[in-house]
């Protein structure tokens, strides 16, 4: 019995989210918008558009991105892959966005 609720804590303990493309991001949009749930994606940061805004892309497809200086503490090539986690953000006749919640970390 002890044996099973440490297995159970052990997993809990370890929760490793899902990884998405930008494309399955872009298809499940609507949910993952209304879920608020934060997506993991690895890719690379293209172009800088705005003032925290940028361009992200990877096999699948690319989307713009919201970073606040604070997540993004090192500047970035578009040659290297990084793991990035954000919330979705979604609305009807806009594009999908994605706004960076945790700190943007080399792959």
């Amino acid at each position: 019995m002890k044996s099973l609720a440490f297995c159970l804590l052990f997993s809990l303990l370890h929760y490793q989210q899902p990884a998405y493309t930008i494309g399955e991001v872009m298809r499940k949009a609507r949910q993952l918008s209304s879920d608020s749930t934060t997506v993991k994606i690895t890719g690379y940061i293209t172009k800088k558009l705005d003032n925290n805004k940028y361009l992200f892309e990877d096999r699948t497809a690319e989307i713009r991105i919201d970073i606040d200086p604070q997540y993004l503490q090192h500047p970035v090539s578009d040659k290297e892959a990084v793991v990035i986690k954000a919330l979705v953000q979604y609305e009807v006749n806009k594009p999908i966005t994605l706004k960076v919640n945790q700190p943007v970390v080399n792959e």
